[in-house]
């Protein structure tokens, strides 16, 4: 997780762009699904898919098994540099949240977990699968 707190107020945003993010939350959760099924290398069926290209890049990365490491190190450049305010930044914080514990093998239920913790407002009803 980010410790930076001023990092952490630029990402702040309200109910209604909170609300926009779950769907994030879990394509992270599915795209964990499909490791845990069918292995890493699976994910590169879901690329035409990730419309997002901060999440496109971070799968394209764990596909190519970049080190954890230099994972985290690229995407956080991309956070810290690119001047992405509230609901962008929080968006971008969530899927590197996601991609680096996809990338650290845990589980379905924890990547959904360290997620969603992000967007503490929104109710736990809306993170059911729709």
């Amino acid at each position: 997780m980010i410790p930076d707190l001023s990092l952490a107020t630029k990402a702040a945003c309200s109910f209604e762009d909170q609300e926009t993010l779950v769907p994030i939350v879990l394509q992270l959760k599915k795209l964990s699904e499909v490791v845990t099924k069918q292995g890493i290398l699976a994910l590169e069926n879901e690329l035409p898919q990730l419309k997002d290209p901060f999440l496109n890049l971070g799968v394209q990365l764990i596909i190519d098994k970049v080190e954890a490491e230099n994972i985290k190190d690229i995407l956080d450049s991309d956070i810290y540099y690119n001047q992405s305010n509230g609901r962008e930044l929080l968006k971008k914080i969530i899927i590197r949240e996601g991609l680096l514990r996809i990338q650290a093998g845990d589980t379905t239920r924890n990547v959904l977990i360290c997620t969603k913790v992000f967007l503490g407002k929104i109710p736990e009803a809306a993170f059911r699968n729709l």
